[in-house]
């Protein structure tokens, strides 16, 4: 395909460079944005980062419509949201490193971390994949984001898979440990019992990990007097 006489992508029409640059997601906007001062212009346009704030925050778009016209346009709208977004997450994820015993998490300070999560304004899908799918943070952290997207945000598990596997943390195992109260039995207490279950984070997006996000989502309630959430092979 010849694109001029020199052979050239930086001298495609403006009009065709924006649509290129419309169908990227952000971090393919910003790596061809420094290919070139054309594609940088390309890439820069406000209609390209508008829909790219539409599409990650769209309950957030009425407001930064508001003061798109005070601010240098939507690239830094949209700059300003992700920094935003990337404080009040980190926020989360420091009290549950805080909140870790011995690579161990008790029910109550996870669900607190998903609870804390509702409250952050505008939160997304996109979010959640930012931030808590990174193999930066453990399997418990990417668990959270994996609980807070099917069970608050309503992403399709299958959906949720797909992020997973695509930021490679879908085989980390995490370990979930109840510890259930004996029943009485004619005016006898039966022994308590605990119970162990390994999952991957990627088999709780299936068929078989919800009873176990059911269980997480309980806490430590009625017959379960202790849950804790483990890492397994924590060097992963």
């Amino acid at each position: 395909m010849e694109l001029s006489p020199a052979g050239r992508w930086d001298d495609l029409p403006e009009d065709i460079a924006l649509a290129v640059a419309a169908h990227l997601q952000e971090a393919d906007v910003c790596a061809l944005g420094g290919c070139s001062r054309s594609w940088r212009r390309a890439c820069d346009a406000d209609c390209i980062w508008e829909r790219l704030f539409r599409c990650r925050w769209p309950a957030a778009v009425a407001e930064a419509s508001a003061s798109s016209s005070r601010v240098q346009g939507w690239k830094a709208l949209y700059i300003s949201q992700h920094r935003r977004m990337a404080v009040a997450i980190s926020n989360v994820v420091e009290f549950v490193g805080s909140s870790l015993n011995n690579g161990s998490l008790e029910s109550e300070y996870y669900l607190k971390a998903i609870a804390d999560l509702a409250l952050i304004p505008d939160i997304g899908f996109l979010d959640v994949q930012f931030f808590l799918f990174s193999r930066n943070h453990s399997a418990i952290i990417n668990l959270i984001g994996l609980h807070y997207s099917i069970a608050s945000l309503h992403v399709l598990p299958s959906e949720v898979s797909k992020a997973l596997q695509a930021h490679r943390v879908s085989e980390r195992i995490v370990c979930v440990n109840l510890l259930k109260l004996g029943r009485w039995f004619y005016g006898f207490r039966l022994p308590d019992e605990y119970e162990s279950r390994k999952i991957s984070v990627g088999e709780l997006t299936m068929a078989e990990g919800a009873e176990i996000l059911a269980i997480l989502n309980r806490g430590a309630v009625h017959e379960v007097f202790r849950l804790r959430i483990s890492l397994v092979n924590v060097d992963k």
